[in-house]
């Protein structure tokens, strides 16, 4: 698949910057599957790529994400592909669902479902609780991680931006708004455990202590995205979006934040949001099993945690 996976038009090799995003109303057939896209209006965008609506062949509600040419021309294609190898691994329902990828004019697309809105949203919400979307969005953002684990890779990026909700259509009532999901998306950045390093992690405001200072607080593993979790959680935890500064980060803000909270999101989340890292919640099942428990722990001290 590694050499059909994006069928070119043409031999032509451009530079990077022959990319050509699609317009409005435009119809592109995927060399790959066969299907064809409506493409709309822009619905979002990120550091590597732009993400557009569309909708295929069979009516479905989808998203074409277009790469920037962030780099040159083959590594931008390798990019794709590898993201799309990722995508393929990863499918879960919890993750967001890979239909298609190819090229088109040089540019590079990959299709997914289309989501309802990041969860970022839902703090625009009157009388927003965040506590009252912990659970439901916890239990399937954990099952998401969990199953990225099992097959050896990390998210690394985890956060209200990349955490979707979604609505399942009833075919019998097609009009019906559905029943809520919440999925995991982006997976542009995720590495195989034994790839992770420093320069994996991109986002200054959710860069764990270890990717600060790993002499100090522990080598980067799996555990970067219990952390990560950690903080979202929290953020629906206090009903507000947070950010920490590096020194706050590095002086254990978050999990001071977290021993705040009532039980058992104190215990489950400072526990998560421990700086050291073999201190830490070892795994998503780990993380869920602490939410949910009714007979809790007494919550050690800081020399005892090692936090």
């Amino acid at each position: 698949m590694t050499e059909t996976l994006l069928p070119q038009t043409t031999a032509f090799t451009p530079p990077a910057k022959a990319v050509v995003p699609p317009a409005p109303g435009e119809v592109i057939t995927s060399l790959l599957t066969g299907n064809t896209y409506t493409m709309g209006d822009k619905i979002g965008e990120g550091y590597f790529g732009v993400v557009f609506s569309c909708v295929d062949f069979w009516g479905n509600d989808l998203a074409a994400k277009v790469l920037k040419p962030t780099d040159t021309y083959d590594q931008v294609k390798a990019s794709a592909e590898a993201e799309f190898r990722k995508l393929v691994v990863m499918r879960h329902p919890n993750i967001t669902y890979i239909f298609d990828a190819f090229e088109y004019r040089h540019t590079f697309y990959i299709i997914t479902e289309r989501c309802y809105c990041p969860i970022t949203q839902l703090f625009s919400l009157e009388n927003f609780s965040g506590l009252v979307w912990l659970m439901p969005i916890g239990r399937c953002l954990l099952q998401a991680v969990h199953y990225i684990h099992l097959n050896k890779y990390a998210h690394q990026d985890i956060h209200l931006g990349n955490v979707f909700a979604a609505f399942i259509k009833d075919e019998m009532c097609p009009t019906e708004p559905g029943v809520i999901q919440f999925k995991l998306g982006d997976l542009g950045v995720a590495k195989l455990f034994n790839e992770l390093d420093v320069t994996n992690t991109l986002a200054e405001w959710i860069r764990p202590p270890e990717a600060i200072d790993s002499a100090e607080f522990g080598p980067i593993d799996h555990r970067i995205d219990i952390y990560h979790i950690g903080l979202l959680l929290l953020q629906l935890a206090y009903s507000q979006e947070l950010r920490f500064s590096r020194d706050e980060i590095l002086a254990g803000r978050p999990r001071d934040m977290a021993l705040k909270l009532p039980p058992p999101y104190n215990f489950a989340l400072e526990k998560a949001l421990r700086r050291h890292v073999a201190y830490r919640t070892e795994s998503a099942m780990e993380l869920w099993h602490d939410i949910c428990q009714s007979q809790l722990p007494m919550i050690p001290s800081d020399k005892e945690s090692g936090q």
